[in-house]
């Protein structure tokens, strides 16, 4: 395996104590890998379930949808097995004796490297994802190299506990449960070909094994059962001194009930040489000068291929879903998905930065393909029953909760200005304006019958308001406003002045949401517009932060840096948590959340706060989970992880805020 590693980047993982399984895909099938080196999970896009998984763990039960508790339980499951829990969860291959060390690396930043070493031998245990033929295939590549001076044996097992289940979608906030339909685990297992089929789901799975060149044949089992299956075979390698063998384990997910065609050795390894070869092409980061920069470049290029792995599901030739995460809710959230393509366009800027010559213009191409794709998919495919986009949507765009969010009206059009700004695609554009007109059309249902604000039935935080006008939604509209107007200028496709209608939303929002705390002047979270006001803020508020930067106000107004500093303070009841890693969070999940430190980040910057902007940066450094993504929420005394795991918005805005801040104040080129 050596050879495959030649002229590339083997980059460890983070020394944090955040550790979590670490992931690999190709977008239209991902897989996480838990810290034993056992896979945790595949995934796939579904045309009619959205999302599948062959997991170690049972369905989740259709009575447990409003217990958040319960929901909790089931995605830290996900993460590892829970005390007094009998079997592994996971599946693959595994040596059968304990390793003398164990470390972990991602090759170029994308393919997850496992390496042991034992008295006799060294295993190499590689994973990646690629596809053919418009089928995706995950590819467990495991090398035994002996490096004693005698013939050895080395014995391991193939094999786990399977279930092929629909992804929940368990919500914390449950907008509408979709029914999953009963488990089916029919287990067939001939030669080296191990099937699962669930017929409830129109699903299976393939597993295929081979040593070296030879099919690994296994002991046949055909059984059909509604709980997870174990199955395992052990085997054993003779290798002579300083011989290296190979073991392959090749998945595949389908929504056909059938085997497509089998596997050979030959498929194998053309799907092995494929994947390493279209490796990105990142920069060294021994190159880069001071370790906030190399710390910062390594968490950028790991979002980065997040979103491109696990978070970017092609649906068709052209439309491209984008979920927040592949593992525990593979759901998409408009805006979730904005500013993971911020992330995505804002490194198209940076290319000479993040990438070696000669893989910059397949870069700006992905980038591309991706956030149109992401547009036409939006637009055209994700269902919107009631006219407006609902709160969260499966990957083939049947919307989950039809709640209006009225931010989530936005971003759309605003991805539609920046794609239109940074490629200029006059043909997507021309397509997608008259639905963007449509969409107009339809906001200004929920604006307010005199004043120029427009209501909301949830937060950006997904949860009902006390009062139906907010605030950073405003300041979200005005700038998208700004933004449309200047296409309307080019394309001409609304009959009204944009450019004025934000005016007014600017004039109304400074005017109806301005009131005092501690005899200080701040913008309000929520108000009704008859006088009562709620003084909150909260990690999911970005358009806040992103006020001055936008043009809404000035960096010296001192009712934005009232509202900011309120936010970052005790005053703050429900959305800032003190402690040791306190800080700005959401009382949707109690706790301080790494997107609100992205916010005092860009708020130290904005203000120019080198002291601020340098610890908000370490405490970063101490929140990032070891293989360079962030969760939803940390203890404040502890950093341990409280919520999601996996959850590409925060990550996707720190990444950005490091590539227009940090970067930009060390002067990188």
């Amino acid at each position: 395996m050596q050879t495959e590693f030649n002229n590339r980047q083997m980059l460890p993982l983070i020394n944090v104590s955040n550790h979590k399984p670490i992931d690999v895909g190709n977008g239209r099938l991902s897989a996480s890998i838990g810290l034993d080196g056992l896979v945790r999970s595949v995934n796939s896009y579904h045309p009619t379930q959205g999302f599948i998984t062959l997991t170690s763990i049972e369905q989740f039960p259709n009575d447990k949808f409003y217990d958040s508790n319960y929901v909790r339980c089931y995605r830290r499951r996900l993460v590892d097995s829970l005390e007094g829990e009998r079997q592994a969860v996971g599946f693959g291959i595994r040596p059968q004796e304990k390793s003398l060390n164990q470390e972990v690396y991602y090759l170029e930043g994308k393919a997850p490297v496992f390496r042991y070493q034992f008295e006799t031998a060294e295993v190499h245990s590689m994973f990646v994802a690629t596809e053919k033929d418009e089928k995706s295939y995950f590819i467990h590549r495991f090398e035994v190299n002996n490096i004693s001076d005698n013939e050895i044996v080395f014995p391991l097992t193939v094999g786990g506990l399977f279930s092929l289940n629909r992804c929940s979608y368990g919500q914390l906030t449950e907008g509408g449960p979709i029914p999953i339909p009963p488990l089916e685990n029919r287990v067939n297992v001939q030669n080296n070909h191990m099937a699962i089929c669930n017929s409830h789901l129109s699903a299976r799975a393939d597993m295929y094994l081979f040593i070296g060149k030879d099919a690994l044949i296994l002991v046949p089992v055909q059984t059909t059962t509604n709980e997870p299956v174990n199955y395992e075979y052990g085997t054993e390698l003779t290798l002579e001194q300083g011989e290296s063998r190979i073991i392959s384990m090749v998945y595949s997910l389908s929504h056909q009930e059938e085997c497509e065609s089998e596997l050979t050795y030959t498929d194998v390894e053309e799907l092995t040489a494929k994947a390493i070869q279209n490796l990105p092409k990142w920069k060294n980061t021994e190159s880069v000068q001071g370790d906030k920069a190399k710390a910062a470049r390594f968490i950028i290029q790991r979002n980065l291929d997040y979103i491109i792995s696990c978070c970017s599901v092609p649906i068709c030739d052209e439309y491209m879903c984008v979920i927040t995460d592949h593992q525990l809710l593979p759901l998409s959230w408009n805006r979730d998905s904005y500013y993971m393509m911020q992330l995505l366009l804002e490194s198209e800027k940076k290319m000479e930065f993040l990438f070696e010559d000669s893989y910059r213009t397949e870069w700006k191409s992905l980038v591309q393909r991706i956030v149109k794709g992401h547009l036409l998919w939006m637009f055209e495919k994700a269902d919107r029953p009631l006219q407006y986009w609902g709160r969260a949507y499966l990957t083939n765009g049947f919307s989950k909760d039809n709640v209006f969010q009225f931010d989530q009206q936005c971003y759309p059009l605003l991805e539609l200005c920046d794609y239109y700004a940074q490629f200029g695609d006059k043909e997507t554009i021309e397509r997608l304006l008259p639905i963007a007109k449509d969409v107009l059309d339809m906001i200004m249902e929920y604006k307010h019958e005199k004043k120029w604000l427009f209501k909301t039935g949830e937060t950006p935080a997904d949860d009902k308001v006390d009062y139906p006008y907010h605030f950073s939604s405003q300041v979200l509209a005005w700038h998208t406003l700004q933004q449309l107007s200047e296409l309307n200028k080019e394309f001409a496709f609304y009959d009204k002045d944009l450019s004025e209608w934000a005016d007014q939303v600017r004039h109304d929002c400074i005017g109806s949401f301005s009131t005092l705390h501690n005899g200080k002047e701040l913008f309000a979270y929520l108000t009704d517009l008859k006088g009562n006001f709620q003084k909150y803020h909260d990690a999911n508020d970005l358009p806040a932060v992103y006020a001055p930067m936008w043009g809404f106000c000035s960096k010296d107004d001192t009712k934005w840096i009232h509202t900011m500093e309120f936010g970052f303070s005790e005053d703050n009841k429900g959305g800032f948590y003190p402690g040791r890693y306190g800080g700005l969070g959401s009382v949707h999940t109690p706790h301080p959340w790494p997107l609100g430190d992205a916010q005092e980040l860009l708020f130290s910057d904005v203000m120019e706060d080198e002291v601020r902007r340098d610890r908000i940066f370490q405490k970063l450094m101490e929140l990032v989970q070891w293989d360079g993504l962030y969760s939803e929420a940390v203890d404040e005394e502890t950093r341990k992880v409280q919520s999601r795991h996996w959850f590409s918005w925060p990550g996707a805005v720190i990444s950005t805020v490091f590539c227009t801040t940090i970067f930009n104040s060390l002067e990188i080129k």
